[in-house]
């Protein structure tokens, strides 16, 4: 269901065109790949069928040289299968995925998830999620945090995801509220620990609870690769100062650096993740809150959020309690009594 101003007024609607309506961008296996399939290949089209040459004309049973050039079919039908035929095509309304064995296409307004993966650029929506086996990326890569050429192609992926979905906008105040990449669990957990270490500090302890930054870090990481999971940085002339993030119902996360606070970027990030899972269909949004955070309580509740009575225990020690709060969505009818 699309709601009507489901974004606040100062969003920009203009929405560039990324590229001309017929171009197509083609990704295949990177070239050391395509050199060895294509040595492997060549070896294979030119040795074996030599060999089955020779052995034919040696007087051995016509079966032997039939099953070598049989095994050299197969084996460069292997080669173009797994090394040339895998790419990944991109144009103006699709992304496509061709692996060996299957094909995948989103459209650019499903797509909730792009980054790289040691089996294959990841791109994901809602409903599911394919790798582009052309497109990898090592885990000894990603653990020494090199750049590659999965990572470049992935930021031109998330370029021209920006420009069907462009950030939220005011030019005048220097606002912007922009998708948050793959790449930025750690401004994420920084982001966090500035925004709740000091406002905190009288729930959990810095010296008996010193802030989890691996664990909080391991989060954001598997927070930004899930595809049912939308996070969003809000920048002030281009500097991050706080984030949120949402699924289709909850918002998980929100926080402001305490240097920014009470200037409206915090309302302004719940009203847009609401709008969001307004929009979606959902008839209410929820979060959860420390109990004793008081300050934060009294932010929902001046909001129009109410507490709906669940509780449990938060995530890190002391495992302080968490209370639910609601938001009916005001754009779905209510069934009268």
């Amino acid at each position: 269901m699309q709601i009507s101003g489901n974004r606040p007024a100062w969003c920009r609607e203009d929405n560039v065109d990324g590229m001309p309506d017929q171009s197509v961008r083609v990704w295949r296996a990177g070239a050391p790949t395509l050199v060895l399939v294509s040595i492997f290949a060549g070896t294979v089209g030119i040795v074996i069928p030599i060999l089955a040459y020779l052995v034919y004309r040696n007087g051995s049973s016509p079966w032997l040289p039939a099953l070598l050039l049989v095994l050299t079919v197969l084996a460069l039908l292997y080669a173009w299968r797994f090394g040339f035929h895998p790419q990944l095509r991109v144009n103006q309304q699709t992304v496509e995925i061709i692996n060996p064995f299957r094909r995948y296409s989103f459209g650019w307004d499903e797509v909730t998830l792009i980054a790289p993966g040691e089996n294959g650029l990841l791109i994901g929506s809602e409903d599911e999620a394919a790798e582009a086996w052309c497109v990898q990326k090592s885990n000894a890569a990603s653990r020494q945090g090199r750049h590659t050429r999965a990572d470049r192609i992935a930021d031109e992926l998330l370029d021209a995801w920006e420009l069907h979905d462009p950030p939220v906008e005011n030019k005048e105040t220097g606002v912007r509220i922009r998708r948050a990449r793959p790449d930025e669990s750690r401004l994420l957990t920084q982001l966090e620990r500035t925004a709740s270490e000091d406002a905190l500090a009288y729930i959990f302890p810095p010296q008996q609870y010193p802030y989890p930054v691996d664990a909080v870090a391991r989060r954001w990481q598997q927070v930004l690769r899930d595809r049912q999971t939308h996070t969003y940085l809000l920048e002030v002339h281009e500097s991050p100062v706080g984030y949120v993030a949402f699924d289709s119902e909850t918002v998980h996360h929100l926080g402001v650096v305490p240097e920014r606070t009470r200037r409206g970027y915090g309302s302004t990030l719940l009203e847009f993740a609401c709008m969001e899972i307004y929009a979606g269909g959902a008839r209410d949004a929820f979060c959860w809150v420390l109990t004793d955070n008081h300050m934060a309580r009294a932010f929902y509740r001046a909001l129009g959020w109410s507490e709906t009575g669940e509780r449990r225990r938060s995530e890190f020690p002391p495992h302080p309690q968490s209370l639910q709060m609601m938001r009916k969505n005001p754009y779905v009818p209510r069934r009268s009594r």
